[in-house]
């Protein structure tokens, strides 16, 4: 058999292989062929030839990109395969624009270089594909290729784009808005911060060895859409999340699987767990194994009642559902790789004999001879099998187990319905329309209205101080979201109205009672209105897991009620004009029978609505 059939051969192999890339097994740098450089000098290719008709795939292997302008790829071709080749690093070098029905594009064991000096410079896959109608590609494959950046523009017009796989690529980042260009369809939504639709489902890095640190951040625009990320880099030793939308934060709302292999991380930070929320009632998988953690030298979990420390966020996230998996494995001294798999609460824990990726490397960094992790107690392996996280072990201090976190989202969040979308809402209704049903009934040395409406806001901040002590204590820190913004600036707003009643306001008949008036007024409607939008931006946070229904139940009752308050205004301005004797002040004109039924029906509706809202609330199955 002559080389080249041999090579076709080998060629055809690895195209039917690649096309399996979610199931494809990572090969090793040792068993990759051999491949002498070719030339940069525009000389002919060994071979570009179209295999069949029903598959589609043309194959251009070893040689320089012939510097022939008539030179052009088969039309038909589906799937393009480049393998071995030097391409010079011009402009309008390449003619693709003819591939319309191209959707796969395979680069492997190719180069740029400089048509000067030979030399290879990073890739310029711009270049390649400038003429390519990138708006029908479906999936890109890359392996051993170098890029250093994966830049701004690197998927520049790939808006149909669904799989990008980079295998035994030099990569040492990806820029802020890698990503950005995937995502140029519609907007998900019309809410503000809302990001645009896109078709991106899968990102694999796979032997990226010089790829040391990545920040999560990059994937924010196709997030939504995002359902399989696998890292496999041996020298990641950091993966980083700083927000970017203050609108809710990130979530993988449609991920399934996160697969991070053989890297230097011993564990993922609790912020990026907290993005992986997966769609809901479908399972999510995580598997964090063969990297550089390192666990007590026992024979597996129930013998040492003892988990590696650093791996306890990740069997924290893999506890709070019945429908989240974790697979993970750590290093032991002299028994080897240990690994478990975790299902909801319940996991198997078991000893591996020394067969991993690891086996013949150095232990993980920070381990030695004399290495003794910190025992974690019973507590946090019980002899039923079940995870009961009850202390922090890498504080030492009591940390809740998420059953008990999410009472305290829940319990947040009730609180706040309560306080605002009840007690405020009521208040406000009590003080404008109700000053005349018992105007000579004294209370505490003050009308029965000017009471209610003082107890009811009372207790509203009461509960909103109480809320906000409970979230406090739950997140154990600052969040950088618009509804933690706006939060903070409604109670805030909430705290003044009493200081300035309490403090500041004229008695009646004072000549500025109107200004405190006017001011209270205002103060008041404008707090009303940002805590409406906070409960809308809270319910509809992924980490909450509420049913849609509830923030726009919210809304509801706030739209509800300004119409109502608007109806009972100009019914009342309307009886004043015909009035033959009108009041000093319009809100104290005598209440009819028609208004009080309408009160009395909207309370019902205001209770209602909070019940639902709570009830939706208690019943959701919380992300941690």
């Amino acid at each position: 058999m002559s080389r080249r059939m041999f090579l076709t051969c080998l060629i055809v192999v690895q195209a039917a292989i690649s096309l399996r890339m979610c199931n494809a097994e990572e090969t090793t740098s040792d068993s990759l062929p051999t491949l002498a450089p070719p030339i940069c000098l525009g000389g002919p290719l060994t071979q570009c030839k179209w295999l069949d008709e029903p598959s589609g795939i043309t194959i251009c292997s070893e040689g320089s990109w012939p510097a022939d302008p008539a030179f052009d790829v088969p039309p038909t071709t589906q799937h393009l395969i480049l393998y071995n080749i030097k391409f010079p690093n011009r402009e309008n070098s390449f003619r693709f624009s003819h591939l319309i029905n191209l959707t796969v594009l395979q680069i492997e064991y190719s180069e740029s270089c400089d048509l000067t000096t030979g030399a290879t410079v990073p890739f310029l896959f711009q270049n390649l594909v400038a003429s390519l109608d990138r708006s029908t590609m479906r999936t890109l494959f890359f392996t051993h290729i170098h890029f250093e950046t994966i830049d701004d523009d690197f998927f520049a017009g790939f808006s149909g784009l669904e799989s990008v796989e980079f295998d035994n690529c030099r990569i040492k980042e990806f820029t802020r808005r890698s990503f950005s260009p995937l995502a140029m369809g519609a907007p998900v939504s019309s809410l503000p911060g809302a990001r645009n639709t896109s078709s991106f489902k899968q990102l694999r890095v796979v032997h990226a060895a010089e790829l040391t640190e990545f920040a999560w951040e990059v994937l924010y625009p196709v997030a939504e859409s995002l359902e399989v990320i696998s890292f496999h880099g041996e020298n990641l030793a950091q993966i980083t999340y700083t927000p970017i939308d203050s609108f809710g934060g990130m979530f993988f709302n449609r991920l399934t699987q996160l697969e991070i292999r053989e890297t230097h991380l011993t564990t993922l930070p609790v912020s990026v767990l907290n993005t992986f929320t997966g769609a809901a009632n479908a399972p999510v998988e995580l598997t964090f194994k063969f990297n550089k953690n390192v666990c007590p030298d026992c024979i597996n979990c129930l013998s040492c009642e003892v988990l590696m420390p650093g791996l306890w966020p990740l069997v924290n996230w893999a506890s709070v559902s019945e429908l989240r998996t974790l697979h993970g494995s750590c290093f032991r001294a002299t028994q080897g790789l240990l690994t478990f798999d975790i299902v909801g609460n319940s996991w198997d824990c078991k000893g591996t004999p020394t067969t991993s990726p690891l086996e013949n490397s150095t232990p993980p960094v920070g381990f030695s001879e004399g290495f003794s992790a910190s025992p974690i107690t019973a507590d946090y392996v019980t002899t039923s099998g079940n995870w009961n996280s009850t202390a922090d072990p890498t504080t030492d201090r009591p940390s809740d187990s998420p059953a008990t976190s999410n009472g305290r989202k829940k319990a947040h969040a009730i609180l706040m319905v309560i306080a605002w979308n009840f007690l405020v809402t009521i208040g406000i209704l009590t003080a404008r329309q109700t000053k005349n049903i018992y105007s000579n009934k004294i209370l505490l040395n003050g009308p029965v209205w000017f009471f209610a409406h003082r107890t009811l806001m009372s207790l509203a901040v009461i509960l909103t101080l109480s809320s906000i002590i409970i979230i406090i204590v739950d997140v154990g820190g600052w969040r950088d979201i618009s509804h933690a913004y706006l939060g903070v600036i409604t109670f805030s707003l909430a705290m003044i109205q009493p200081f300035v009643a309490v403090f500041f306001r004229p008695h009646i008949g004072n000549a500025r009672r109107f200004i405190f008036n006017y001011f209270h007024w205002t103060l008041g409607r404008l707090t009303y209105l940002l805590s409406v939008v906070t409960m809308f931006l809270g319910a509809r946070l992924p980490v909450l897991g509420v049913h849609e229904a509830a923030a726009y139940l919210i809304l509801t009752c706030f739209i509800v009620n300004i119409l109502l308050q608007i109806g009972l205004e100009v019914h009342r301005n309307r009886q004043i004009f015909n009035a033959r004797d009108p009041p000093l002040r319009p809100n104290e004109f005598p209440i009819d029978f028609a208004q009080k039924i309408l009160l009395i029906v909207d309370a019902i509706f205001i209770t209602a609505i909070t019940i639902s809202v709570i009830v939706l609330i208690a019943v959701a199955p919380l992300h941690n």
